[in-house]
Formats: C-alpha cells, structure tokens, sequence
C-alpha cells in the first residue's frame, strides 16, 4: 500500500469522524467546527501527518474501513445520534472494559452504534491526558492522536482486532466524551 494511499485513508477517516459531528449539530457549531478544522490543517506540518502515517501499520489501515459503520446503518440512527451529544442517565465506571471517567456527571449507552456518551466536568485536555494514561496499561495501542485544543480532540487507539475512537469536545461548557468501539 502505498504512502499516499495511506495518507488518504487517515484523511477520509478523521472526515468521516468529522462528518458524523457536524451532522448533528447546529449551524453554529458546525462553523465552529469547520475554523477548528481549517485551523488543525493549518497548523499541523506535512512531517507530522507522515510521522503519524508511518507509524500505523499497514494492516490496521487495510481493517478501519470494514470496522466503519455503514451509511444505511447511521441513516438509520439519526435519531439516536441527536441524544448521543445530550447523554442521559447515570453515568457507569466502565464500559466494554473500557474506563468512564470518574468525573462524569450524565452517560449514556447507544448499543446500535457501539457508542457510550458522557459529560464531564472537566477540560478536554484533562480528557484527553486521562485516555492517554488509562488506556496503554489496558492494551491498548494509541493510533492518532490529535492536539488537544479547546473546542476539541480526536484519539484512536487499537486493542487486538478492536478499534476505539475516543472524541471529546467541549459542548456548551461541559466536556463531552464519545466513545466508538468497533
């Protein structure tokens, strides 16, 4: 496979995760999104994408498109995805063996999806840092990894066959954490 194709496959998946946001969101938001966006391109140096793709094997490349849900399956949820950014209920300490943080306030499971949602009151860096540390000493293996910014961050990680996408975002002053196991 080659390098390009590699760095195309990592740019349809953080659009695809990008995509999934936006479609849920207000206009506003999605404004917002996109300046982040436009801002990471921005900023983030060719040597960085290639240091980033050079480090995901080829394998797990090859796997993410099939470990993606398909379009008639998110056609399907929509209505699911709206909840997914206000989640309700009690938040639970772990899910699918993976950590919730203890500073969750509000989680919420969406089977269909393979997605447990929760807020916290804490910042997104302090959401990303604790996923960072949390999850190697689990086996999990970190894939991606964007940079931490204040309205959001995006973090894949690999565990046996299991893919896990952690995005956490900051939704009206409270952090929200999306976890996507597939």
């Amino acid at each position: 496979m080659s390098r390009f194709t590699k760095y195309l496959i990592l740019i349809l998946v953080l659009l695809f995760i990008l995509a999934c946001n936006a479609v849920t969101q207000p206009i506003e938001d999605v404004q917002n999104l996109a300046g982040t966006a436009e801002s990471f391109a921005s900023a983030m140096p060719l040597e960085t994408l290639q240091a980033v793709a050079s480090q995901i094997p080829v394998e797990t490349l090859q796997a993410l498109p099939s470990a993606l849900p398909t379009v008639e399956a998110l056609s399907t949820n929509l209505a699911d995805l709206g909840d997914m950014f206000n989640p309700q209920g009690t938040p639970v300490s772990e899910w699918n063996e993976i950590p919730v943080m203890p500073q969750a306030t509000s989680g919420q499971e969406f089977a269909d999806t393979g997605t447990y949602s929760f807020k916290a009151n804490v910042t997104v860096a302090e959401a990303q840092d604790y996923y960072n540390n949390q999850l190697p000493g689990l086996g999990w293996t970190s894939l991606f990894n964007s940079p931490a910014e204040n309205n959001g961050t995006v973090q894949v990680f690999q565990k046996d066959e299991n893919f896990l996408t952690v995005t956490i975002m900051d939704v009206e002053g409270q952090t929200l954490v999306l976890l996507v196991l597939a």
